[in-house]
């Protein structure tokens, strides 16, 4: 990870790790997003990820998995070139 996205992870991890801690908090990001996320400084997709995410969602987070939680949600699938030319050669019926 470059430093900037180590910058953006950092302040995100912030807002969770607060609202894994603070039942005040968590009640107030879920109820008032817009309110919380004047505090921070994310960019539009990272208010989209934080603004979807659910009470029982922030309530499956501890400290000890929430790097886990976004290194898969940021995962980026690449297909392997052998699945690539699988699908080159699906004819529209095999879809």
């Amino acid at each position: 990870m470059g430093n900037l996205e180590n910058q953006d992870f950092s302040e995100i991890r912030s807002l969770l790790m607060r609202a894994i801690k603070d039942a005040e908090f968590k009640k107030m990001l879920i109820s008032d997003t817009d309110k919380v996320l004047e505090e921070y400084n994310f960019t539009e997709v990272q208010k989209i990820l934080i603004k979807s995410l659910r009470e029982d969602d922030i309530d499956k987070l501890s400290p000890e998995n929430l790097e886990e939680y976004f290194s898969a949600d940021s995962a980026v699938y690449t297909p392997d070139v052998e699945e690539e030319l699988l699908m080159e050669e699906a004819g529209e019926d095999d879809i």
